[in-house]
């Protein structure tokens, strides 16, 4: 339980575009959140526990929702900024309803009202609600999906008509940014939202690449414009949060706030030309929907037969992925990677469900070897070195050998790995194992089945866009002294991506 102390604390709930964020792009995705103290004074504190991907529904099942419920008091304020996904209605996980009101236990202002209002008045705090910012318009009209106006209701409305049900203060950032964003146009606009990828001009100098522009995410300076219609739209209230506020507010410069991420390294990647791939025989597929390739930090050329890799389909329907050399080579390591892929590319609007069942053909019992069934960023027909793959971003349904123990290989990202899940023995030769992979939306869930248990874990927002901004590429992977039959593969395309 939280002490009591004499200092309030200005909680902070949402989706992503409040959320704090840590990616490479060229102009990073920064929430609103992130931005606020620079709008109030040292009286009240300010804790931002947003996430990327969460509706209003989905957020209570998370630890950050039971750090709120353990940690606000008496005095606090609780500042709630939801439905970029509650609109979500493809996913039956964060989907709420608009069109109904806070009676309905499946609408979004039921959620609103008893999970965040009844919250904060109970505890003898104060909870203000925002609606969301418009996502920006390549044609400047803002008056469906960009403004929150859906088949299954307009939910700023809905946070408006809560807030006057329930005389609960509402900020309508809706109403600011779209008028806004109306007025100086999309060429302006895109000003305030993340960029994911830059590029040179005429002098060498680097300058963002718009054609990558993220229409839902802030950047920086979009961020902390946001944050400061949230400080004039309350000063304009009677919500005792505006005495916190700083006595001048002033509006943010473009020149003072945007600048490029001084860490971005921009890539040189193309997208893999594979109407006329003619790969080598141990890279042999019959479903021309499916390539093998090898690729990244492979101990030399991988398609030199002596090095080992292989990922072909050996009969119609059965792939033999893996590196079955004397010598080990390929790896999965926090610093490179170097695997045998067999892959599918997907145009990366689409949702998909994917399955695989494998059993294991060669293991050589040591750390940085795995495989299973891998979503990336990108994808490569030709040798690349480790340097090139750097902000790769990829998930696993499958399994990573560290040290002296296993762990279900889930995430990795640039060079970061999580394996959540550890088995106390390496994998062993003839286990079988199935693997799944569901792409719905930003949301992808990925699963293992093994040894009569599974394993299962869902990432919000995921990056598969640093590097390939038109594909993802899905694939079954296997490295480093690993052979592994791949069968009963299952793909299957659910719909349209309804975006972030």
């Amino acid at each position: 339980m939280k002490k009591q102390e004499s200092t309030p604390t200005l909680y902070v709930v949402g989706d992503s575009t409040l959320a704090s964020f840590n990616d490479p792009y060229f102009y990073p995705r920064f929430g609103y959140g992130t931005q606020l103290v620079k709008f109030f004074n040292d009286k009240i504190k300010i804790q931002n526990l947003a996430l990327s991907g969460r509706s209003s529904k989905s957020y209570i099942q998370e630890e950050n929702y039971q750090r709120l419920k353990e940690t606000f008091q008496k005095g606090d304020y609780l500042l709630i900024g939801f439905g970029h996904n509650d609109q979500k209605s493809d996913d039956k996980n964060r989907f709420t309803d608009a069109r109904t009101s806070f009676q309905d236990p499946n609408s979004f202002q039921f959620y609103l009202y008893e999970y965040y209002i009844k919250l904060a008045i109970e505890k003898g705090g104060t909870p203000i609600l925002c609606t969301p910012i418009v996502r920006a318009d390549l044609k400047n009209c803002y008056t469906k999906n960009s403004a929150h106006i859906t088949p299954t209701g307009d939910y700023a409305e809905a946070i408006l008509a809560l807030g006057k049900e329930k005389k609960v203060t509402v900020l309508d950032l809706r109403a600011l940014t779209k008028l806004k964003y109306e007025h100086i146009g999309f060429e302006q606009a895109k000003y305030f939202h993340a960029v994911i990828a830059g590029k040179k001009d005429e002098q060498k100098k680097f300058i963002p690449n718009f054609l990558t522009v993220d229409l839902t995410h802030l950047n920086v300076y979009g961020a902390c414009y946001v944050a400061y219609l949230v400080a004039t739209l309350l000063k304009d209230t009677d919500c005792p949060l505006k005495e916190y506020l700083l006595k001048e507010i002033k509006e943010p410069m473009k020149e003072d706030c945007l600048l490029p991420n001084p860490e971005y390294q921009m890539n040189e990647y193309k997208v893999p030309v594979l109407d006329t791939y003619q790969p080598s025989s141990n890279f042999t597929t019959m479903d021309k929907e499916w390539y093998g390739t090898a690729f990244g930090d492979c101990g030399g050329i991988p398609s030199i037969n002596e090095n080992g890799f292989i990922a072909k389909e050996v009969k119609k329907g059965i792939y033999h992925v893996g590196q079955y050399g004397s010598t080990l080579k390929g790896k999965i390591s926090f610093s490179s990677d170097g695997l045998a892929f067999i892959f599918k590319q997907i145009g990366i609007h689409y949702n998909f469900k994917a399955s695989v069942k494998a059993t294991i053909l060669k293991t050589a019992h040591t750390k940085q070897a795995g495989f299973g069934l891998m979503l990336r960023d990108d994808c490569y027909i030709k040798q690349k070195t480790p340097s090139e793959l750097i902000a790769s971003n990829s998930l696993s349904a499958g399994f990573l050998c560290k040290d002296s123990a296993m762990g279900i290989l889930l995430k990795k990202e640039g060079t970061e790995i999580e394996t959540p899940y550890i088995v106390d023995e390496f994998y062993q030769e003839n286990e079988e194992c199935r693997l799944e992979v569901i792409r719905l939306g930003q949301s992808i869930t990925v699963t293992v089945f093994y040894q009569n248990q599974e394993y299962s874990k869902t990432y919000f927002d995921f990056d598969l866009m640093a590097m390939d901004q038109n594909y993802m590429y899905l694939g079954m992977f296997a490295t480093r002294g690993t052979l592994v039959e791949f069968y009963d593969v299952e793909f299957e395309y659910t719909g349209t991506s309804l975006g972030a």
